[in-house]
């Protein structure tokens, strides 16, 4: 292939583009003097053209219009009749003006590709800026896991060179004990273009020591100027460790807690007891806050034992065939029978056979309902719905109380996440609806929320029948 670089503009001095713009016009009048009964006389703006075309092309649009210029004159004054002289006819005029037009129109296009190489030549240099500058490393795959490109920040990552992981399988990198998942999330995503997928691993630094990386896959093998799959990953390894580090603390500390508390209960159901025999009222109602109290904490205590299951992905599930109208019934009277403000109105659908762990389950709808009644205090009911749709049951729990602004909506089934406004209001960890969220997607359903501030909220799940 030819190398066009040399004559490039953008790498010329100024002065130098005019003077060979200058230099090229000459030497084509030289040329058409010379022979000037075979090219010369009858077609005076030939070969001219070629210079004003090539000069536009690699010097630029205002060369280009000065070599129009300085062509214009030699044409006048060398080519057209009478040779030697200015003077021009109308006809010769009209034809050097309608040349002027000509390379001007040329200069202008030129002026507007070099504008828009331009702008993108600078867009060109920002992504390629944000790649190498950005702490989150990219790499690109072949459908068979070789890579062909990696970011600059992929060494401070992985140890390794861009160059040492040119031509190397992605499962190389891998934890033997991670490679057969990794691989059916790679070839997951391979089957369904533009689809991406996000998934927590481990992985092998150049110097032996394993580091935890949060990776994102997408497939951009329909995409022309790609035709790859992109992995986007950054070292997560510390938010492991302390996320670690927090669930063996929140799991030791619960279960420590949980002992004495149990036994505390049972005081205080003994207690209960003697009290109500002694006919002591004013004792009963003291002991009954305590119980309270008691429960609550205890309830905290399972949630946080939950959390750390789930994380631990130790939760296992119970699973077994179940009516899920008699357990809502049962979990409605249960609540129902320990709050005298709230009406919990029921509208069940058809009864629908559950295949889950039915405490779990009973779990789920026993929060919904609960959080219903905690956050609509001024409110006098809250209503349960179920209903069957396309092989699937969904329930929705409805309260008719503060509800969540719309920016909130997104976070409110995180861990510990509480909404702003009943932050200082209602107590709790902000465990329950991600607990919930957690066993409804172990079963295979959705939970979602449809909300309006001052208007109440609909919290809803779906289960596979």
């Amino acid at each position: 292939m030819w190398n066009y670089s040399f004559f490039d503009y953008t790498s010329k001095p100024t002065y130098l583009k005019y003077v060979t713009a200058f230099l090229l016009v000459a030497v084509v009048t030289v040329l058409k003097i010379c022979l000037f009964s075979t090219v010369g006389g009858e077609t005076p703006f030939l070969l001219y053209f070629a210079v004003i075309i090539f000069i536009t092309r690699y010097y630029g649009s205002r060369p280009a219009i000065f070599a129009s210029v300085l062509t214009s004159i030699a044409i006048s004054y060398f080519s057209l009749s009478p040779q030697n002289g200015f003077r021009l006819s109308p006809n010769e005029a009209l034809q050097i003006i309608v040349f002027l037009g000509e390379c001007f129109f040329l200069a202008s296009l030129s002026f507007l590709q070099d504008r828009a190489s331009e702008k993108l030549d600078e867009h060109r240099r920002v992504f390629q800026i944000l790649v190498e500058k950005s702490s989150d490393c990219i790499m690109m795959l072949k459908l068979d896991g070789e890579i062909v490109y990696n970011s600059p920040s992929v060494v401070g990552v992985t140890g390794y060179s861009a160059e040492d992981l040119l031509g190397k399988q992605l499962w190389s990198l891998l934890m033997p004990e991670e490679i057969t998942n990794v691989k059916e999330k790679f070839y997951q995503i391979a089957s369904h273009p533009e689809k991406s997928i996000q998934f927590l691993h481990q992985l092998k630094h150049k110097n032996g020591h394993v580091i935890w990386i949060d990776s994102t896959i997408i497939n951009l093998m329909e995409e022309p100027l790609v035709k790859c799959l992109v992995l986007n990953f950054s070292n997560v390894t510390d938010r492991v460790v302390r996320e670690r580090q927090m669930e063996d603390f929140i799991g030791i500390a619960s279960h420590e807690l949980k002992t004495p508390l149990t036994s505390l209960k049972a005081y205080t159901q003994v207690l209960e007891m003697r009290m109500k025999k002694e006919n002591n009222a004013t004792s009963t109602i003291l002991v009954n806050k305590i119980d309270k109290q008691i429960n609550r904490v205890m309830g905290m205590i399972f949630n946080l034992l939950d959390v750390t299951k789930l994380q631990s992905g130790i939760m296992n599930l119970n699973v077994s065939d179940f009516d899920f109208n008699d357990l809502v019934y049962e979990i409605v009277e249960g609540i129902q029978g320990s709050c005298d403000k709230h009406q919990i109105v029921t509208d069940l659908g058809p009864s629908a056979v559950i295949h889950g762990d039915r405490e779990r389950i009973g779990q789920v709808v026993t929060n919904l309902i609960s959080n219903a009644i905690k956050y609509s205090p001024d409110a006098s009911s809250v209503s349960v719905t179920t209903a069957v749709e396309d092989s699937t049951l969904k329930i929705f729990v409805t309260d008719y109380g503060i509800g969540i602004p719309e920016n909130e909506i997104r976070s409110v089934f995180g861990r510990f996440y509480r909404v702003q406004s009943v932050r200082e209001s209602f107590q709790g960890l902000g465990l329950g609806l991600f607990i919930s969220s957690q066993i409804v997607e172990r079963h295979g359903g959705e939970m979602g929320v449809i909300s309006k501030v001052n208007e109440g909220s609909t919290f809803w799940f779906s289960l596979p029948l």
